[in-house]
């Protein structure tokens, strides 16, 4: 998301043209009608403010300003079309080019650009066009001027304010101009970022949805192949996300997921990139285009961002570019935020970072800084021209790229003019990571801009080889750049999200070592986890939250599918297996799953652990647990359930031990019963033996024998 100081003149530019078409051909120039397909693009930029207000007509739109520096002698020729977007006919509308005045700075250019005002001027050109222009059709105009070159006096190069005007459609332009060359030209030097559009779809698991996603992704009308297309041929650095070259990472990753759709599209991709890489001395970008303005000096983040900055190393080496340079998103630079950043590059250490030069502190008062610069600690910094890079992102369909690639050419001049002596002045221009550019129109700002005689091809390595002679800089007294060319605004990376994103990444990487189809689960969910981290979701805060959720569910599939039966056991002994049943709900098999078993209090002992477990899909496996029962109780059995690597699986079962030792009871009930037989005995004996009183004189017997017995 640009800033407001330079979104807003975007804007109104943009508005004032009423661009209301994402592409023209050259021919439409001529065309005396628009075509169908122009009209019904304009929804596009409904939400801008356009001069073609219900109650107007005529629209004027831009589709050529030439030369794009002008001599003396040499004529200007302006030619667009006007649109009638009202309901009557336009019965042939004036077309008239007014010249105005402003100061040869960038603010003045800025303000020029950002008026939708008629302009107060002379009026240098003029046309009437001929017959009626019905409504919904257009017709063609051509204005050619001389003398425009000579019209300010007081500068022999730079640019002249222009507006074109019809009844009340307004466009604000310039054209640029030389009589005598009076300066020291500025290197230029360019990066453009290559990288995947913030769409939750494109990892995880297999599917329509993925292809789909890849598809609209990488197929000839994507984005990215709108970007390689406007700059295969031009003299750009690549900053390249790895993500677009996966089979250049160390470990070939995601394979599992791919559809044949996909890999084709993905294959065809890196081999284009690999094959035009050397002329566009690519920047590898940390794995996934991590978010380095987000986790820097986040805790917890150092060891999954060191891990995808190394990554890089392999990839750069593979495509003859480099993976020293950071490019944190909001392009702010401290000198904290260094510390973090050299920390995280190792292996090669940290050799630059790009910065918007709005963080950055001018030389002196109110000039731009340069593009080479150098921190307090020795650190080259290339820092990019916010104003321009704006621009270059601008040029998103033919007509909004005439503006911009006028506007560049005043802007640009009108830095030139702030030093114009100064010899060895460089500037910077990047485009957003959000860069969609209409191939054809960028491709001409780019031919155009190469034509400016103010300005000396350089390249990003030249400038970093000069960054690292200048003088050091201090880093200025802002936190975020008063306008950076990124894609969005805050990140979407906190502490606590960094956190619960290593979490989950132990937890795939764990619940993967229990899964028959571990291998491919790992790949799938680490990949899709690992592109948490990406700039690209500051764009698309929903989309962080989608792909986040799928990540989580993916892994709580595992962890709620294997788990322990709850229930209650009797356990009538002394010592003894307790049999616990452990399901498996998952459509794979699972194995090396460690069951343990803790008894809440101290009745029951776990005498030993049960070995590990593997179970069919959809199956269940019953494990015995030896244990000693010490006391008669109710005793609650925690239970779980981990992986190899001691990853927590499976859910806390809520088993119940009933526990009835038979070393209480038993003996107990043996004493009672021996001692009642015991009694039983006596009392028998008791009751068979006569007494006395109930047994006569023995008589017949003989009287020693009756004696004896007495």
């Amino acid at each position: 998301m640009l800033p407001a100081a330079l979104t807003a003149p975007t804007a109104t530019a943009t508005a004032a043209a009423s661009l209301t078409a994402t592409a023209a051909a050259p021919s439409a120039v001529a065309s005396t009608s628009v075509a169908k397909a122009t009209t019904t693009t304009a929804a596009t930029t409904a939400e801008r403010p356009s001069v073609a207000a219900a109650d107007a007509r005529a629209v004027v739109q831009l589709t050529g300003v030439s030369p794009a520096v002008v001599a003396p002698g040499q004529p200007l020729v302006i030619t667009g079309t006007v649109r009638n977007d009202g309901t009557t006919p336009l019965a042939r509308p004036t077309v008239r080019v007014v010249a105005g005045s402003m100061d040869n700075t960038r603010e003045a250019v800025r303000t020029w650009a950002t008026e939708t005002t008629p302009a107060q001027g002379e009026v240098i050109g003029s046309t009437r066009l001929k017959g009626t222009i019905a409504p919904g059709t257009a017709a063609g105009f051509r204005i050619s001027m001389t003398g425009v070159a000579s019209r300010r006096a007081e500068a022999t190069y730079g640019a002249i304010p222009l507006s074109v005007e019809s009844a009340d459609s307004v466009v604000r332009t310039f054209a640029g101009y030389q009589r005598i060359k009076q300066y020291q030209p500025l290197a230029i030097s360019w990066a453009v970022p290559l990288t995947l559009d913030p769409d939750p779809n494109l990892f995880g698991a297999g599917g329509t949805e993925r292809e789909a996603a890849w598809t609209s992704a990488l197929d000839g009308s994507s984005r990215v192949a709108r970007v390689l297309d406007a700059t295969q041929d031009a003299p750009v650095t690549w900053a390249l996300d790895p993500s677009l070259t996966p089979a250049l990472l160390p470990d070939p990753i995601d394979a599992g997921a791919t559809g044949t759709q996909e890999l084709a599209l993905r294959t065809a991709t890196e081999e284009r990139i690999t094959a035009q890489a050397r002329r566009h001395t690519p920047w590898v970008l940390p794995d996934t285009d991590a978010d380095l303005g987000a986790v820097v000096g986040q805790a917890g983040a150092t060891g999954l961002v060191r891990d995808l900055v190394d990554r890089s190393a392999d990839v750069a080496e593979a495509l003859g570019g480099r993976a020293d340079i950071a490019w944190p998103a909001d392009g702010t630079y401290t000198a904290r935020a260094e510390t973090g950043l050299r920390q995280l590059f190792r292996v090669p250490s940290l050799a630059g970072q790009v910065a918007s030069s709005s963080a950055l502190p001018s030389g002196l008062t109110g000039l731009t800084p340069g593009a080479a610069q150098r921190s307090t600690t020795g650190l080259p910094l290339l820092a990019y021209d916010d104003s321009l890079s704006s621009l270059l992102g601008r040029t998103t369909s033919a007509q909004e790229s005439v503006l911009s690639t006028q506007q560049f050419i005043a802007d640009s001049a009108a830095l030139l003019g702030e030093l114009p002596g100064t010899s060895g002045r460089s500037v910077f221009v990047v485009a957003p990571r959000s860069f969609n550019p209409d191939p054809e129109a960028t491709r001409r700002f780019f031919d155009t801009v190469q034509s400016l005689p103010w300005l000396t091809p350089s390249t990003t390595s030249t400038q970093l080889a000069e960054a690292r002679r200048t003088a050091t800089t201090q880093a200025a007294p802002v936190t975020r750049p008063t306008a950076p060319a990124t894609t969005g605004s805050k990140p979407v990376l906190t502490s606590s999200r960094i956190a619960a994103l290593e979490q989950t990444l132990r937890t795939v990487r764990g619940v993967a070592q229990i899964r028959d189809d571990g291998d491919e689960f790992a790949r799938t969910w680490t990949r899709a986890a690992e592109q948490l981290v990406s700039t690209r979701w500051r764009s698309a805060p929903t989309a962080w939250n989608t792909l986040s959720g799928r990540v989580g569910a993916a892994t709580k599939q595992t962890t709620t599918a294997v788990k322990v039966s709850a229930g209650t056991i009797n356990f009538l002994a002394d010592s003894g297996r307790l049999q616990i049943t452990v399901t498996n709900d998952l459509d794979v098999p699972v194995e090396d799953v460690k069951l343990t078993v803790e008894a809440s209090n101290p009745r029951l002992q776990i005498d030993s652990q049960p070995s590990v477990l593997r179970i069919g899909p959809r199956s269940r496996a019953t494990v015995n647990v030896s244990v000693t029962a010490l006391a008669a109780g109710l005793v609650p059995l925690r239970t779980t359930l981990t992986t190899p690597d001691g990853t927590v699986v499976g859910q806390g079962a809520d088993v119940q031990v009933r526990v009835t030792p038979t070393g209480n009871w038993v003996y107990l009930v043996l004493g009672g019963v021996a001692a009642l037989v015991i009694v039983l005995g006596i009392v028998r004996t008791v009751r068979r033996r006569p007494s006395r009183t109930d047994r006569g004189p023995d008589r017949g017997a003989d009287p020693q024998t009756v004696e004896a017995r007495g």
